[in-house]
């Protein structure tokens, strides 16, 4: 609400019961007799300019500390609590009871407890102005880039990664019949130099071409070639098992019975392996310790919906009996069964496998990368987690897709079949890259807990603590087919591998990370800005005291306002700061037009000087401190003898007066936009919002210079949402109306 002389510049000879200063109502009357607008608004220009100016300050402060409350997660409801409604309500909430209360004790007459107990509110909000700000001039937030240090070509196609900072590579070599191939498993002990283990195995009759797969567990490696399957212990290589897909049939190879195409993936387990063949069939063969290479079939299923022919993403034993595949089209547990039902002719005599669970990507897209691993969401250190039979069996199942979707499973194979396995609802990260090509969870600053490691689009992002903040991004390659960390204590390289130039290679890409190029994160309390914070904001609540004068209220006000704008602003992503915004400028149009108690509380506000209210002198020789000590004076002394009109010559005393809540509504929106849009249109948009702000400020203008207070928040906020609207369209198109918010 705003007004010329003050939001208690109102009617008095229209407004009963109200007790306004009559010197204020003289200059409204005087005012409104304006010949023209331009003429008035030409008459007040001082005012209106400096209020703009104060308008503009405030919000440009706002943005400079922003990076302070961005680093230090300083969000009041937390980073899920940005996109929930019910939180825009506490608030609206908050702002009707504290209206009431004090509108309550100024009609009790006890102005003193409004004054001390806005005093002690005015500390502590000053303090999440003044103590950033302060912070501001020493805290460095630019940082190193991130270079690769080693680029070098494996001979060899990646299989996938092994361990927590290795990965396994396969090359095939033809022979005169049989094609063989060399399986290289590398990790960071020698610095990627040369394999730590290698084993050779046969691979196919003829058919170089055939590919190879990965079945990952605790103990074992096991592959499959689509005429082989076998395994070898994951720490050294050693061969552990092997049998053929086929059988030779008058010198020629055939498929093992059901197996047509041959194995295209292999499960190990203890008595048994598990092949399924590239149509998604899925047979038990039993093994014998005592005979190797002998397989007995025991049991066959359909593996619908995966299309393990076009390729494997991720295979991995969760559990004896439970199987995680991941292909481009489904990802499932499958249930591992020893034995399976009766065949059922109505399905050709095929059974489908049991599914514990399943996720299908988006329509259109697909699964392009997944992992295993400890959750960052465990209320445990890893290490304990590891250590007690309730939790050792739980793991995050994270799956990456090709629209840019990444989805988290929580799998505990020590709970009951309903709550095994459950999508993690704390993730949402859908807007972080457009399309996923590696995903990882990963413990970079051995903390103890899980952090994520999402590629895409060019960009590894680092995703630090439960709340999953961008903590860190660098730079890596569009096609890169998996990014992990390799950490060794204090020191820790970013692994990237990529297909190779030459057919068949594996580009290997390693570069060290420094602290340099990590953003601050945290909140920052040291000692000297914080001193500095504390002892400036005392330094102006004193001058209040002592001195309210205009300048003191508004510089207190200008600060004030800034800290209540970035901190609402990084609380609120755009659509819940738009909602409030709407909702708060129908309150502030009832209460200034209709109910109009918000003209009493301006009217308390301006006689405590406190620096709620913004004050634009139209000349230098203003004082706040005379007039509402003059106007206490006219209200008091109540003489029933008429009150001479002054001159509107003189306009040395006259001022014009903004409630901060009218800088504060824009001014959020504004800070949400640079806080939560994405960073390549933030800023863009954000200005756009101000540009707007300041359209809806030059229209209230045009009412103010008529003398008559006026609801600020209905023209403020409006322009500021076009001006957001406008600019989202302009550049992110009609991704600006994407809301994503909740209940």
């Amino acid at each position: 609400m705003e007004g010329s002389l003050g939001p208690a510049m109102s009617d008095a000879e229209t407004e009963k019961g109200r007790e306004v200063s009559q010197r204020f109502a003289e200059v409204e009357d005087e005012l409104r007799q304006g010949d023209s607008l331009a003429s008035l608004m030409a008459e007040q220009w001082r005012g209106m300019a400096g209020m703009a100016g104060m308008f503009v300050a405030t919000i440009a402060i706002a943005i400079y500390i922003r990076p302070y409350y961005d680093v230090g997660e300083l969000h009041a409801f937390g980073a899920s609590g940005a996109t929930q409604v019910r939180y825009v309500a506490l608030e609206l909430l908050a702002i009707f009871a504290f209206t009431a209360l004090i509108i309550f004790l100024a009609r009790w007459g006890k102005d003193y407890l409004i004054k001390y107990g806005m005093y002690a509110v005015l500390t502590l909000a000053l303090m999440y102005s003044l103590v950033p700000l302060a912070h501001m001039f020493v805290l460095d937030f630019d940082t190193q880039p991130y270079e690769v240090q080693s680029s070098d070509e494996r001979n060899g196609k990646m299989l996938g990664t092994w361990g927590e900072d290795g990965f396994v590579l396969y090359n095939v070599s033809a022979g005169d019949f049989n094609t063989s191939v060399d399986i290289t498993a590398w990790n960071a002990s020698n610095d990627y130099k040369e394999p730590v283990w290698t084993m050779t195995h046969a691979h196919q009759v003829n058919d170089a071409n055939s590919p190879v797969s990965m079945t990952s567990s605790s103990e074992l490696l096991t592959f499959a070639s689509g005429a082989y399957a076998w395994s070898v212990e994951a720490g050294s290589g050693e061969l552990v098992e092997s049998y053929a897909c086929y059988t030779w049939s008058e010198d020629e190879p055939e498929p093992l019975a059901n197996m047509f195409g041959g194995c295209s993936v292999a499960v190990s387990v203890e008595d048994a392996i598990y092949l399924a063949n590239p149509f998604d069939d899925l047979l038990r063969y039993r093994t014998f310790e005592s005979a190797p290479g002998v397989l007995t079939q025991e049991a066959r299923w359909r593996l619908p919906g995966f299309n393990t022919g076009d390729g494997i993403v991720m295979s991995h034993l969760l559990d004896d009996d439970e199987w995680l595949l991941v292909t481009a089209t489904q990802t499932a547990s499958v249930l591992l069964e020893s034995t399976s039902p009766a065949f059922d002719l109505g399905q050709s005599g095929m059974n489908n496998a049991t599914y514990l669970m399943q996720q299908m990507p988006v329509e259109g897209a697909a699964f392009t990368s997944a992992d295993v691993g400890w959750s960052p969401f465990m209320e445990q250190e890893i290490t304990e987690a590891q250590s007690q039979p309730d939790t050792r069996h739980q793991r995050l199942i994270l799956l990456g897709e090709s629209n840019g979707s990444i989805t988290g499973v929580e799998w505990n194979g020590s709970s009951t079949a309903d709550e095994r396995y459950m999508v993690q609802d704390r993730m949402n990260l859908g807007n972080l890259v457009d399309e996923v090509t590696s995903v990882r969870i990963t413990d970079l600053d051995q903390s103890g807990f899980s952090d994520l490691l999402i590629s895409g689009d060019g960009q590894a992002h680092w995703l630090y603590t439960t709340s999953l903040v961008d903590r860190a991004s660098f730079p890596v390659s569009d096609n890169a087919e998996a990014v992990f960390f390799a950490v060794d204590d204090d020191e820790a390289d970013m692994v990237v591998l990529s297909a190779g130039d030459s057919a068949g290679s594996t580009l290997v890409e390693t570069g060290e990370l420094t602290s340099d190029m990590f953003p601050i994160y945290g909140l920052q309390l040291l000692l000297g800005p914080t001193v500095v914070g504390v002892v400036a904001t005392l330094l102006l609540l004193l001058l209040l005291v002592v001195h309210s004068e205009w300048y003191v209220v508004n510089t207190t006000g200008v600060l004030l306002g800034a800290g209540v704008c970035v901190m609402l602003g990084v609380t609120f992503v755009p659509a819940l700061a738009i909602l409030f915004m709407v909702l708060a400028a129908v309150y502030d149009f009832w209460a200034v037009y209709k109910s109009k108690h918000m003209l009493d509380l301006a009217d308390t506000m301006v006689g405590l000087r406190l620096p709620i209210l913004l004050v634009a002198p139209q000349d230098g020789d203003y004082s706040l401190i005379e007039e509402t000590e003059r106007a206490k004076r006219t209200v008091t002394s109540q003489s029933a003898a008429p009150v001479a009109k002054p001159k509107r010559s003189k306009k040395g005393s006259e001022a014009m007066f903004m409630g901060l809540g009218d800088i504060i509504f824009p001014g959020m929106l504004v800070l949400s936009a640079i806080q939560w849009l994405d960073d390549e249109a933030a800023f863009e948009v954000a200005m756009f919002t101000l540009a707007g702000a300041l359209l809806g400020y030059l229209a209230l203008m045009t009412y103010v210079a008529r003398g008559k207070a006026q609801a600020g928040l209905p023209l403020l906020n409006g322009g500021a949402i076009l001006g957001f609207f406008l600019g989202g369209l302009l550049f992110l198109g009609g991704d600006i109306f994407s809301f994503n918010i909740s209940w």
